[in-house]
């Protein structure tokens, strides 16, 4: 196993901590917050943060041994189809009655800056060489 491809798995397994740590906490704080609907929102706010954080690190444990031109399109196409699902989400949450709006976006930004946070710590971390050494 390449250096990357560990890096990679602990920013993935280091990221799903991270929400499932949020996600316990968001359990009491929607309750207290709103009741059920505040537990509601906090839940869906911390799904959408694991769709945005999951999406890129899963795309790129897959695709960093493939050509270029295939990574871009894993890690392009992985960010457009997070993107369509969060706006496509944002767009069916907005008519929804009684919606705890902003506990749903607490969450989910809390939730993006932690995966934003992982990202940052284990790849500042990495001992990934920039260039193979050869003969």
């Amino acid at each position: 196993m390449t250096e990357e491809s560990r890096t990679y798995r602990r920013a993935l397994r280091v990221t799903i901590i991270v929400i499932v740590a949020l996600a316990v906490i968001a359990v009491p704080v929607g309750l207290l917050v709103a009741g059920g609907a505040g537990l509601l929102a906090a839940e869906i706010g911390v799904a959408v943060a694991a769709l945005a954080g999951l999406t890129t690190q899963i795309a790129m444990l897959v695709a960093h041994q493939k050509p270029p031109h295939l990574m871009a399109a894993y890690i392009g196409g992985s960010w457009l189809a997070k993107m369509l699902i969060i706006i496509v989400a944002l767009l069916v949450l907005q008519g929804v009655e009684g919606f705890e709006k902003e506990i749903f976006a607490g969450f989910a930004v809390a939730g993006v800056l932690a995966t934003l946070a992982v990202d940052f710590s284990v790849i500042r971390k990495a001992r990934i060489p920039y260039v193979d050494g050869g003969s």
